[in-house]
């Protein structure tokens, strides 16, 4: 038995002596500072506390060697070197704080403190309360004002894919080959009182067929305006005139003229294939109708389609479709003795052999209808949109061809 406590001693003087070795060999150690330091965490009254736990290998070692509270440790081991006196007061101050903290919530162990784990990876803090061992858990939502405002910067990111909207002359004067003509049968023109009288009668007639379209110029919108008295461009009346030909002659192919293809190579150089009048001005170039690159003619390389239509460009295109043979040598000479005009001399002279087969076609004759009697021509003033339809009233050459009235008349017998 006595033996058994001299070990025991031996080994206990062993292990002091040890441990006051390791304390001198760490005199100026900051980790040594730092086990009896107080937690900084603890200052600015941050709720998060330190877990201090002993656990003494010996417990009577841990009895007899540890220093008395409130005690500086270094007096353990006179070796050690003293601290600051103002930084071993801020230590004396922390530790002060810490007892304060654990009188105050009842908890002399500070082992026993709640403890805040903060998991900086997750939206939600775990905290484990002193009365229960589940966990608290509290998530962080998003703000509904930052929602807001993602979902508004998003829209306005999202580009707009609806289609761009038409021009009102792609709209309503879209190409009116192949069925595709507006329809204005169905659609009564508001303003048809307007036109002249000499021109009422054959406007109505060819209104009454459809083949007229509303007035676009001008911003207008209204369906309904047809504008007699404004200037007609020439895409429109090129329009207008095929129209006229292939219903007058829908059951005569010889005399239609037929609707070239979009992939043709263009007659004219700014009338390309995804203009609204392109197969309009293209079926006539291709029949040799109009001047163009198709009939070697150098100098109409353009066509001009929204430019005014004048009245001798009425006359070579419409003429051809009445005649339907080749036109009759003319001279400036010739159309003065016969027609009478004064200003012959500034008729271009590709329109001079048309007027002057125009005027072997007597009272059909479309300056007779359109102007009726004068004495000057006046070339280049611009044709109104009621003379141009009142010249597709008729479509022949002395005595043989058709009107728009005979053409409504024999609709109406099929129909019956």
């Amino acid at each position: 038995m006595l033996l058994k406590q001299n070990n025991r001693q031996t080994v206990q003087g062993i292990i002091l002596t040890g441990l006051l070795t390791l304390l001198s060999s760490c005199g100026n150690s900051s980790a040594l500072e730092s086990l009896v330091s107080a937690d900084p965490k603890l200052k600015g009254g941050n709720t998060e506390q330190p877990s201090n736990q002993n656990n003494p290998t010996n417990p009577k070692l841990s009895q007899n060697s540890s220093p008395p509270q409130n005690q500086d440790f270094r007096s353990v081991n006179p070796q050690l070197k003293e601290k600051p006196a103002e930084e071993k007061e801020v230590k004396e101050k922390e530790i002060n704080t810490v007892a304060s903290e654990n009188q105050k919530t009842g908890n002399d162990n500070p082992s026993e403190q709640p403890v805040l784990q903060d998991n900086t990876s997750s939206t939600s803090q775990v905290i484990e309360s002193p009365e229960t061992t589940q966990p608290l858990e509290t998530e962080t939502k998003p703000s509904n004002q930052k929602l807001d405002l993602a979902n508004r910067e998003t829209s306005q990111k999202i580009p707009d894919k609806s289609p761009p909207e038409l021009t009102e002359r792609e709209s309503i004067s879209a190409s009116g080959i192949d069925n595709n003509f507006f329809d204005s049968s169905d659609v009564d023109f508001a303003d048809l009182d307007e036109v002249p009288e000499q021109l009422k009668q054959p406007l109505e007639s060819v209104a009454a067929l459809g083949i007229l379209t509303p007035y676009t110029g001008k911003a207008n919108v209204e369906l309904t305006k047809f504008a007699p008295n404004e200037v007609i461009t020439r895409g429109e009346y090129a329009r207008w005139l095929i129209a006229a030909n292939n219903r007058y002659y829908s059951d005569d192919p010889g005399k239609k003229i037929y609707v070239a293809a979009k992939t043709n190579q263009p007659a004219f150089k700014d009338v390309k294939a995804n203009h609204p009048d392109f197969e309009a001005i293209q079926s006539l170039a291709e029949a040799g109708l109009i001047p163009s690159r198709l009939t070697e003619d150098s100098t109409n390389l353009s066509f001009r389609p929204d430019a005014p239509l004048i009245r001798e460009d009425l006359v070579i295109w419409k003429v051809p479709l009445d005649t339907r043979k080749s036109l009759p040598k003319a001279s400036i000479e010739a159309i003065e003795e016969s027609w009478g005009f004064q200003d012959a001399a500034d008729i271009d002279s590709s329109a001079v052999r048309a007027l002057y087969a125009d005027y072997q076609n007597g009272d059909r004759s479309n300056i007779r209808r359109i102007l009726g009697y004068t004495m000057i021509f006046q070339p280049k003033k611009a044709v109104t949109r009621a003379e141009a339809a009142a010249s597709l009233w008729y479509l022949g050459f002395q005595g043989d061809g058709i009107t728009a009235k005979e053409v409504l008349e024999s609709e109406t017998e099929t129909d019956i």
